[in-house]
């Protein structure tokens, strides 16, 4: 009680002094105290109105909901819908959202994690494996359409600075976009996928650099002014790039994340890395190249640490989706001049500048043939379509430079709306192409499918004594393999074994591989695939062990490591093995264990697969079906399988 007593004397012998010192300004504050709270402003603290606040939550409703109904009514990325959130309820149209300057500010927050992000999930395995032909297909994917688009520029009647920015936009690829929608289709880990992945991520290193080198064409030109930025973005992308990957992580595991608990490796990679950031983004900065540049190496540094992604995905992933969701409403779409859509010039220099896509379209042509159609035909085809489409996305960066671009001075308003307009049509049109690609090739299986299991059923109910039959059907036989390998990481280690199989004359049916992530990894393959060679029940085992023999010589050569392991089984369509990776980490080496677990597809038959096997590749994979792990595991052995293993290892195949 004695306290408070002093306390509430203390407080009112402060309100007295502060009357004393103001006067008649108190009365003031009273008499306009009302007006002050309702504008928003106040003599004490900082205040929102209600107005304010209200309508920014309406402004969040917004961006969600237009965000979610182009992703299920539509089928669009749903950054076209939070572009146009912003657009509707931004200064471009209705100019309803208060404070629009917070909000680009909360969109390049969300920016800068997403790059940060990007530099995090860097697989440096999965750049080593696609060798010199995804590096290249990278590089022209990204500087053809470049080239394209400054072309056009100039073709338009533009100066040099505004064609070169204009094309700078259509030089990055959307990861993001084309990732949700391979992953859906389980494309993902082939080797297609891998190389989609890998290009993308090497196109916004190529962004990085390009964004550097626009603010060189800011003001007056000067030599210094050129190469300056340049060779600060190469050298903090190399240099920084090959510190961060290799000299950092060592450091940090030895003096650091080896004294701590496994607990606290997590939080603690996350503060470094935030440090980081906070160093590298004024580094880059001030040294001429963009800040983002900053952001990328910071995570670049811990792209092979588990528990740093980890914490990242758990600490920031839902947070970044709105930022990115505030980024592409307030950031982009507070600065599309909708207005100058209905220009007719805006509307057809816009498709006019999305020929510059057809550069990405292009690289899908540089994609290897590894299957036995002719080139450009049938799957060939496909892979090209899937690798072009995907490539042709444009997102993130997209935006970011032609927002630079405007913000610059480098282009004007009316060719910035014409770039949004190009990019935006963009978003739209190579995802709907390529969903339109897969779903084309996956729409022909599914029709086999069900023919195939109309014929089953049927056949089922007529069977009656089918010895003889059996006997019959058994004589000749097509033959489908699934090989196994358990190998390290190798520069261009995938094309090596696709053109391995290419060789044996082996139609690949599916292609998965698996990678923990690092630097030193193991690399697990699993393919399954149907042979050339058909077999007689005569000499049914001895031609089926030459052809095993051969296959995993073959591949075990391609791979070209003496501790590899490489097995091939015969495979009956019905048992599906899939190949779950386990990860352990050592200081110098990350291992993966293969486990094996089994899975099949609805259907019904495998008990007869050896003497009913069908001639056509798709009916075979599909007529199976589910069967519980027991009975799989208490099945025979298949005849014929053996495996290549020259050395053990500390890894394996169970």
């Amino acid at each position: 009680m004695l306290v408070e007593k002093y306390i509430s004397l203390f407080m009112h012998r402060l309100l007295a002094s502060e009357a004393d010192d103001h006067g008649d300004t108190h009365s003031d504050v009273d008499a306009h105290g009302a007006d002050d709270h309702a504008d928003g402003h106040s003599e004490f603290g900082v205040h929102i109105t209600y107005e304010d606040l209200y309508a920014s939550i309406i402004f969040f409703t917004a961006i969600y909901v237009l965000g979610v109904l182009c992703s299920r009514l539509l089928k669009f990325p749903e950054l076209v819908g939070q572009v146009f959130a912003g657009i509707i309820l931004g200064p471009p149209v209705l100019n309803y959202v208060p404070n629009a300057e917070a909000f680009v500010m909360l969109g390049e927050i969300g920016l800068i994690l997403l790059v940060l992000e990007a530099g995090i999930d860097v697989d440096l395995t999965t750049l080593h494996l696609i060798g010199p032909r995804g590096v290249s297909i990278a590089i022209i994917g990204s500087i053809l359409p470049i080239g394209i688009g400054i072309g056009i520029g100039f073709a338009l009647g533009y100066d040099t600075k505004a064609s070169i920015a204009a094309g700078a936009a259509f030089g990055p690829t959307s990861l993001g976009i084309a990732m949700n929608i391979l992953r859906t289709a389980k494309i993902i880990n082939t080797p297609v996928g891998q190389m989609i992945v890998a290009a993308a991520v090497i196109d916004d290193m190529i962004a990085l650099v390009v964004l550097s080198q626009l603010s060189a064409l800011t003001g007056d030109v000067t030599v210094a002014g050129i190469v300056i930025p340049i060779i600060s973005a190469l050298g903090f992308l190399v240099i920084g790039g090959v510190l961060a990957i290799t000299v950092v992580p060592k450091f940090l595991n030895r003096f650091v994340f080896d004294k701590v608990s496994t607990e606290t490796k997590g939080p603690l990679s996350l503060a470094i890395m935030i440090v980081l950031l906070l160093g590298l983004m004024p580094a880059t900065y001030y040294a001429k190249a963009s800040f983002l540049m900053g952001s990328f190496i910071a995570g670049l540094a811990f792209c092979s640490n588990h528990e740093a992604h980890d914490q990242f995905q758990s600490q920031f992933k839902r947070v970044m989706q709105w930022l990115l969701r505030i980024f592409f409403a307030a950031s982009i779409g507070f600065q599309v001049p909708i207005k100058e859509f209905g220009n007719g010039t805006v509307v057809w220099q816009g498709f006019v500048f999305t020929l510059a896509l057809l550069g990405k379209l292009a690289v899908g042509f540089m994609v290897p043939n590894f299957t036995h159609s002719r080139r450009y035909t049938e799957l060939h085809l496909r892979d090209v379509l899937v690798v072009g489409f995907s490539m042709a996305a444009e997102g993130e960066f997209a935006f970011v430079i032609a927002v630079f671009s405007v913000d610059s001075g480098l282009i004007s308003k009316t060719l910035y709306a014409s770039i949004v307009l190009a990019v935006l049509l963009s978003t739209v049109l190579a995802p709907f192409a390529l969903r339109l690609t897969i779903n084309r090739y996956n729409k022909k299986t599914e029709n086999v499918i069900k023919e195939a299991g109309k014929l089953e059923l049927d056949r089922k109910m007529k069977l009656g004594d089918v010895e003889e039959e059996l006997v019959e059907k058994i004589k000749k036989t097509t033959v489908f393999l699934c090989i196994q390998t358990l190998s390290a990481s190798g520069w261009g280690l995938l094309p090596k074994m696709m053109r391995s199989m290419f060789d044996l004359e082996l139609e690949v049916i599916d292609h998965r591989s698996w990678n923990p992530r690092g630097v030193n990894t193991t690399l697990v393959n699993e393919i399954y695939a149907q042979d050339k060679i058909q077999i007689d029940a005569e000499d049914a085992e001895t031609v089926l062990a030459n052809r095993i023999e051969e296959v995993q010589k073959a591949i075990f050569s391609a791979i070209g490591q003496e501790d590899a392991t490489v097995k091939v089984t015969r495979w009956y369509p019905g048992v599906v093995e899939e190949i779950v990776e386990e990860t352990t980490e050592t200081e110098t080496k990350t291992t993966a264990k293969a486990k094996i677990t089994v899975s099949g597809i609805e259907g019904s038959i495998l008990s007869e697969a050896t003497a009913a096997l069908e001639k056509n590749r798709i009916k075979q994979t599909s007529l199976t079906t589910d069967r519980p792990v027991d009975d799989i595991t208490n099945a025979p052995v298949p005849i014929a399988t053996t495996s290549i293993r020259p050395r053990p290892r500390r890894t394996k195949t169970r």
